[in-house]
């Protein structure tokens, strides 16, 4: 196991990281309080409200905007089931926010066969030289932050960023089976 982290720590490395910073997602759902309110009227109506001004004004955005000016590489992969999940049909919706501000973000859906060679853990990594692993509770809240520092772990991390970044479908080429009511 390797050290944990604080919240403020985990932060900062979003800041401080050197060339790129790659996330590895693989769970259907996260309960983030911050998102209940926004993904409860989006599944209700559809509306993703005044997002175009939470992508200019939140810090992530702004920070990820600010940092591939620096020439910094921002890349995640998310392993989907489909039909898609709510939370996930509402992370589609809002992903070319992120995509705007300079993520590139692909899509893995779980049938592929590369999915079995892939952790059932979200983490980022960053740098190539260290990864923090996500840990959750039973009702999806993120709990624990784990830096993971050995150079023999790392080497999994780098061949589970590699597999998933290989077979991951570029956000506009997705087109995802969505939930019945997305459908209608």
């Amino acid at each position: 196991m390797g050290r944990l982290l604080s919240e403020e720590e985990f932060s900062q490395q979003f800041i401080d990281f050197e060339r790129s910073a790659w996330k590895l997602e693989v769970r259907d759902r996260y309960n983030i309080a911050e998102e209940a309110e926004t993904i409860r009227r989006f599944l209700h109506t559809g509306d993703l409200g005044r997002q175009e001004d939470h992508a200019l004004t939140s810090p992530w955005h702004r920070n990820v905007t600010a940092t591939t000016s620096q020439g910094k590489k921002w890349q995640r992969v998310r392993v989907v089931s489909e039909p898609l999940s709510d939370y996930i049909a509402w992370e589609h919706a809002v992903t070319r926010f992120n995509i705007e501000a300079g993520e590139d973000i692909r899509w893995l859906p779980r049938h592929h066969p590369s999915v079995q060679k892939l952790p059932d853990l979200d983490f980022w990594l960053f740098d190539d030289t260290w990864a923090c692993v996500l840990h959750f509770d039973d009702h999806d809240v993120p709990r624990e932050l784990e830096r993971i520092d050995d150079p023999d772990e790392l080497t999994r991390y780098r061949h589970w960023r590699d597999i998933a970044w290989r077979y991951a479908i570029p956000h506009s080429e997705f087109a995802p089976e969505h939930h019945a009511r997305f459908n209608s």
